[in-house]
């Protein structure tokens, strides 16, 4: 029986061990990846914007009347 418990708690030790390097690497990669995504070739603080150049009406006629919005005191 102590045996089992030697063996189990080093097996749970080595793979704590090894699941915090792989994580430490995916996390270098991951920072890397996006660093390589933000380098498109922009000056530091320029800002791009895209938009939907396409007019689309909200609504079309078969959607019902519109009814002008009035607050009541």
């Amino acid at each position: 029986m102590l045996k089992f418990l030697l063996i189990f708690f080093i097996v749970i030790y080595l793979l704590g061990f090894i699941g915090r390097m792989l994580i430490k690497n995916w996390l270098r990669k991951m920072g890397n990846h996006n660093e390589s995504q933000s380098n498109d070739n922009r000056k530091e603080g320029e800002v791009i914007i895209n938009t939907n150049t396409k007019d689309s009406k909200k609504f079309n006629k078969t959607d019902g009347d519109y009814v002008d919005y009035e607050e009541v005191e």
